[in-house]
């Protein structure tokens, strides 16, 4: 191939004429449907086919090993190699595969609004919900929406404009989005292996110690804020640490509070937004103090509090090689 460019329609060609005469018909309709080739799409087949190979049995090996030449062709078709794609939203995609290995009914519940609200969208750059027709929240929209949101009362603020966190988000991103496929990807690999046993989702009773572990410094927010933990208004707890803004005007108000109802009648839907919360506080728990000088937002270290930051998969996974679930 190397006196031919390697366009996506070509790349595609290929794919279909020597990858799915051996891939069982069932996984070939998404090869099929694809009107318009694109890197992205293409890319998008290798998670797919890396997560069913998971319960495919003795076909397990043959759509990794399919999934992988995939990801090779996306990446090494040029000099240098594309960088490789990461997905957005990816976190959303795999929750929803999980509740569907276990049979939990959830994707029905996504959308709100006749289709309009997606309680699962969220701010590239955190949890939050984003500003209407943006991908930004505001706390990271340098517009006059902006809007300054602290965690708890040991936040110092030292801003000298609205671009600041703008530009925090921003210089945070790359490291926010390996945190969040760092944890996802240990906790997806543990759930496989144990099949379909651990208790990766949010469970209905005993949240609490759940929450310790998977989502140690989601649950220091808790302790911080002195929310009650109990079962019955544990999610109440979250959402006030987490979503539940006062400074802001009705209509910017608005998603959070959809949001928050939804999830108070359908808890499970919070899990991803717990995800992505503690990839955040992990980049932040981790960064130096003085990072960025002093227009940024420091929180102090707490020397008195004695609680673990490390979730329960860290010890099992250290010292194992990087395998993010959108580069395997």
């Amino acid at each position: 191939m190397q006196n031919h460019a390697v366009t996506p329609s070509l790349a595609l060609s290929l794919i279909k004429k020597h990858f799915l005469p051996i891939l069982p018909v069932e996984y070939h309709a998404p090869f099929i449907k694809v009107k318009q080739a694109s890197w992205e799409r293409l890319s998008w087949r290798y998670p797919d086919l890396v997560s069913n190979s998971f319960k495919a049995g003795d076909l397990g090996k043959l759509l990794e090993d399919i999934g992988v030449s995939i990801d090779w062709i996306c990446r090494y078709t040029t000099l240098p190699p594309r960088e490789p794609t990461v997905f957005g939203n990816l976190e959303t995609n795999i929750f929803l595969q999980h509740c569907g290995f276990i049979n939990v009914e959830i994707a029905h519940l996504r959308y709100l609004d006749a289709g309009k609200f997606d309680v699962f969208k969220a701010c590239k750059y955190c949890w939050r919900q984003p500003v209407a027709r943006r991908s930004i929240c505001v706390v990271h929209t340098a517009s006059d929406k902006h809007s300054t949101i602290t965690l708890n009362s040991r936040e110092s603020e030292v801003r000298d404009s609205p671009f600041t966190d703008y530009k925090e988000g921003k210089r945070q991103k790359e490291a926010y989005d390996k945190t969040l496929n760092k944890i996802l990807t240990k906790e997806t690999i543990a759930f496989h292996e144990s099949g379909f046993n651990d208790p990766l989702l949010l469970p209905s009773a005993h949240i609490w110690p759940w929450l310790l572990e998977r989502r140690p410094l989601v649950s220091k927010l808790l302790i911080d804020q002195n929310l009650t933990t109990a079962d019955d208004v544990i999610i109440d707890s979250l959402l006030i640490a987490l979503h539940s803004p006062t400074t802001l005007t009705e209509n910017l108000l608005k998603p959070y509070l959809l949001a928050n109802q939804h999830i108070k009648r359908h808890p499970q839907l919070i899990w991803p937004m717990l995800l992505r919360a503690e990839a955040w506080l992990t980049i932040r728990s981790k960064r130096r103090g003085n990072w960025g000088g002093n227009r940024k937002l420091v929180i102090p270290a707490d020397t008195d509090s004695q609680m673990s930051i490390n979730n329960k998969f860290d010890e099992r996974f250290e010292g194992m090689e990087e395998r993010p679930i959108n580069n395997f």
